[in-house]
């Protein structure tokens, strides 16, 4: 066919299923992002999200059955119509094909291709916002891996929602309170070291990819640099380091305190509190000290060694002094990776 009689078909054929057919090449739809990234519903109708009880997003659309377009062929200034059957509805063409034959096109001029899935091709980059679908937004620090898979790291309280959670949450790129237009659903909550109550090991969690995520930089921190594998062996051997988080940036600064006991985070609210207690903890100030080295919304950065540019220690919180000076609080990552069973992406 030549081209524009392609383009004229694809035009009837997009009125007649929409309207003119009464939408029948649509299928109403709901996807629970619990566990899987079919939340974004890629298949080109708006999704809405709304939040339901026991953690779960509900999303609902009307889900097309096929997309319409144009294909070449071999011969020169030929084209055929092409048909791609969305996953799900491939051995349930009957509305595809009825409104295929009502057009009398020719099965030699069709380009028809069943099962089709099309996903986001989302590529991480660290240092940006992230979060639980249920909290408002934090970092995502670094990558890990082990045996099974890659993970995004960051806080218990930003991927796993201090502990009010359940394996396979969805985990939100943007987080949650960044969300002006699309998101995507990166990874999927699987481990995380709970909080609990009294004394605290480490507040940290990794969430496995999503199969939405097509590229990652593991190593890449943009204003930072290229971070070295192995992260620092010796908590006493570092002074100067950077960071880069969601809210403040790029910062640099100073360790302020090593091997701190008895870290007291209150991870309730002033009607319910809910004190956590950390030990062998280390305290950070900004270069100069005026400047914050991070804020709220910078938890999950990860903290790195300026001079080796390894990896030294993952922020979960701080906090003013008197003087007006914010002091960050980190883990020393080498017991967060050990916590989790994970290093960091080789």
């Amino acid at each position: 066919m030549r081209l524009q009689s392609v383009l004229d078909l694809k035009a009837e054929l997009l009125f007649d299923s929409r309207v003119g057919g009464g939408g029948r090449l649509f299928s109403s739809a709901r996807a629970v992002a619990m566990g899987t990234a079919a939340g974004m519903l890629p298949l080109g109708e708006a999704a809405v999200g709304r939040e339901r009880g026991e953690g779960i997003i509900e999303f609902s659309a009307r889900v097309p059955r096929a997309a319409f377009g144009v294909a070449p062929t071999s011969r020169k200034n030929d084209f055929a119509l092409a048909v791609r059957v969305y996953r799900g509805f491939e051995n349930d063409a009957t509305s595809t094909d009825e409104l295929l034959a009502k057009k009398n096109v020719p099965s030699a001029e069709i380009d028809i291709v069943r099962g089709v899935s099309y996903r986001p091709r989302v590529t991480l980059r660290a240092g940006g916002s992230c979060g639980h679908f249920e909290v408002t937004a934090g970092t995502l620090g670094a990558f890990v891996e082990d045996a099974d898979a890659y993970y995004v790291l960051s806080n218990n309280h930003v991927l796993a929602n201090s502990d009010a959670c359940s394996r396979g949450d969805p985990i939100l790129v943007p987080g949650p309170i960044d969300i002006v237009g699309g998101f995507s659903v990166v990874a999927q909550l699987s481990a995380w070291v709970p909080l609990g109550g009294g004394a605290g090991k480490v507040d940290a969690a990794i969430a496995a990819f999503s199969d939405d995520v097509a590229h990652f930089y593991p190593w890449q921190y943009a204003g930072i640099g290229t971070i070295k594998r192995s992260p620092i062996a010796d908590r006493f051997a570092v002074n100067r380091v950077a960071k880069r988080g969601r809210t403040t940036g790029v910062t640099r600064g100073v360790v302020s305190a090593f091997d701190l006991d008895g870290v007291a985070i209150d991870y309730g609210s002033h009607a319910s509190p809910r004190l956590v207690t950390f030990d062998n903890q280390l305290e950070f100030v900004g270069s100069p000290p005026e400047k914050p080295f991070s804020q709220p919304g910078d938890s999950g950065s990860l903290i790195i060694d300026a001079n080796s540019m390894r990896p030294y220690a993952l922020v979960y919180g701080g906090g003013l002094d008197a003087d007006g000076i914010d002091r960050t609080l980190g883990h020393f990552l080498p017991e967060v990776l050990d916590e989790l069973g994970v290093t960091i992406v080789k």
